[in-house]
């Protein structure tokens, strides 16, 4: 499998050699989330590489984990410009964690058409209480504040939207709550379930028992798999 890691802040595609010739599954672009870096991908590139599912994991300007969702959606434009004008490819999928989520629906706001799915894992999309307790990583912490205009991005009617989500410990407390005590509902510690999924043409892909941290393990890619082969 040919891994394929796009850093713009040198603006280069580097490549790191396993064999991968160009096939017709469409490639994936790995997205990270709020605090976060290229390497919470680590177990879904070696389960990708396996099935021979093409991928580029994405690390932003200055290994930005603090970005904006607006100033990400640029990055990401100019990164699947740069992989569809250096291969064959038409169009690419992404799966993206946490804010990674709402990043790439800032982007599709824009109404690219070279986009086929988009698979968020624990996205806040309705953002999350705890965020409002502190200011840690600006500007990124304000979009996935409840009510921030990026939550509202408009649908683009080129791409499917597929969520997942976690429900942790959800008997933990014995009160039918579980999760995160002072999260109503099911949660995965951080992001409740209502806000991953809460927009009507989302499909849910399922949840899985992990917390937030956890959500990008062999689980989660089992619940993404079909999409990512174009058969969902």
């Amino acid at each position: 499998m040919l891994c394929t890691i796009i850093s713009l802040s040198v603006v280069t595609v580097g490549i790191r050699q396993g064999g991968f010739a160009q096939t017709s599954l469409l490639p994936v672009l790995l997205v990270h989330g709020y605090l976060e870096d290229a390497t919470v991908w680590r177990t879904w590139e070696s389960l990708l590489a396996e099935v021979n599912i093409p991928f580029y994991t994405v690390t932003f300007t200055n290994d930005d984990e603090c970005g904006s969702a607006a100033a990400h959606a640029v990055e990401l434009q100019r990164i699947i410009q740069k992989i569809l004008n250096s291969t064959d490819y038409k169009k690419v999928n992404i799966a993206a964690h946490s804010k990674g989520g709402l990043d790439a629906r800032a982007y599709l706001a824009t109404g690219p058409d070279n986009f086929a799915n988009l698979i968020m894992i624990g996205t806040p999309n309705a953002g999350f209480s705890l965020s409002l307790l502190n200011s840690i990583c600006a500007p990124a912490i304000f979009d996935m504040r409840p009510g921030a205009s990026v939550q509202e991005a408009p649908r683009n009617v080129h791409a499917k939207y597929f969520t997942i989500s976690g429900d942790w410990l959800p008997d933990f407390w014995g009160l039918g709550n579980g999760g995160n005590f002072y999260i109503p509902g099911p949660d995965d510690g951080i992001v409740p379930v209502s806000s991953v999924e809460s927009q009507s043409y989302f499909k849910s892909l399922g949840r899985t028992s992990d917390a937030h941290s956890d959500l990008l393990g062999p689980e989660e890619y089992a619940m993404a798999r079909d999409a990512l082969i174009g058969n969902q």
